[in-house]
């Protein structure tokens, strides 16, 4: 399967993606990266668990890839790979993401 990544940098979303199901797919599995946990009417443990980001870094880099894959549940087309974090001046802690996709392009 091939391989992409994804991270919690904020992105306009693309609505005229067409019918390229892996860049749909893709931008599925951004914007649950980007939903925290609760913002979800209805499905409160969609999104990322924001407790997590205020753990001590070396706690939250241990326990960052089992709570990413259990927020990709929700996009059943993708298996986390891996997931790691770095502070960034920007926007706090920058967590790339890969995915294995299934789909072709």
């Amino acid at each position: 399967m091939a391989q992409y990544v994804i991270d919690n940098r904020p992105e306009p979303i693309e609505f005229e993606i067409g019918d390229n199901n892996l860049a749909r797919t893709l931008q599925n599995a951004k914007n649950l990266l980007m939903t925290e946990m609760g913002e979800v009417p209805y499905d409160r443990y969609r999104g990322l668990d924001p407790a997590i980001l205020h753990l001590p870094f070396d706690q939250m880099r241990y326990e960052l890839t089992p709570e990413i894959d259990r927020v990709m549940l929700w996009e059943p087309d993708v298996e986390v790979v891996e997931a790691t974090a770095v502070q960034d001046d920007e926007i706090g802690t920058l967590i790339t993401v890969i995915l294995e996709c299934g789909l072709e392009e």
